[in-house]
């Protein structure tokens, strides 16, 4: 892009509309070359080495008016964004390859090129595998309340609460399907949880938790 004639500068990684009728400027993209940008009510400056000024762009309305002129290189964008069809059935959230091929037909603006009707996708061949189910007489439902209580701790949470937990504790009760959930900032405290949602619904309904099913990871195995 060249601003006026003081001074050329590269921004890269933008996106191509064809339909839009006029170009937008991140700011951040001028910032994070080393450029300084300033507003004011009337006008906004960009600032290039030693505070002068390489663009100006006046205020219309809401909006900030800078007059570039594009240098003929950018009329390549559209070419180079010319996916194929691997692109394509991965953002269409995996389209089988034969509609995909009807696609492009119907499809102005997008270049498919040739569609590889028997290509194996990965992501596509897993999210169509299925679970084996297990075995009838292996499976065990509880009968009645507190008879089966499914426990499991989350992997710890990449944001922390507000309170500062990045763990969660469930309860699941098999018959039920009712779930408690206890926040902890340490693993640690997964014992103490246990005992206080035991002292609860054992109170609550007059019953004894008889089996703890966990992943055998052992989150609230402690000596007592």
């Amino acid at each position: 892009m060249q601003v006026g004639q003081l001074t050329h500068t590269t921004i890269t990684q933008i996106l191509h509309v064809p339909k839009m009728k006029n170009n937008l400027i991140s700011m951040s993209k001028f910032i994070f070359k080393g450029f300084k940008v300033e507003f004011d009510k009337d006008d906004c400056k960009v600032n290039g080495a030693r505070g002068v000024v390489v663009a100006k762009a006046r205020r219309d309305k809401n909006l900030y008016l800078l007059n570039v002129k594009v240098c003929k290189h950018t009329t390549h964008i559209a070419n180079s964004l010319e996916e194929g069809a691997m692109f394509w059935h991965e953002r269409l959230g995996h389209f089988n390859m034969a509609s995909l091929k009807e696609l492009d037909a119907m499809v102005d603006g997008i270049n498919l090129k040739e569609v590889p009707l028997h290509r194996i996708c990965e992501g596509y061949v897993k999210g169509k595998h299925q679970r084996t189910s297990f075995p009838e007489d292996r499976a065990t439902r509880a009968s009645q309340l507190l008879e089966i209580v499914h426990i499991d701790v989350c992997e710890p949470m990449r944001t922390t609460l507000h309170g500062g937990a990045q763990y969660f504790l469930t309860f699941i009760d098999d018959f039920s399907r009712k779930t408690h959930v206890y926040f902890l900032k340490a693993k640690g405290e997964a014992f103490e949880k246990f005992k206080q949602y035991k002292a609860l619904v054992e109170n609550e309904i007059d019953h004894k938790i008889k089996v703890l099913r966990s992943d055998n990871r052992g989150e609230c195995v402690e000596e007592v």
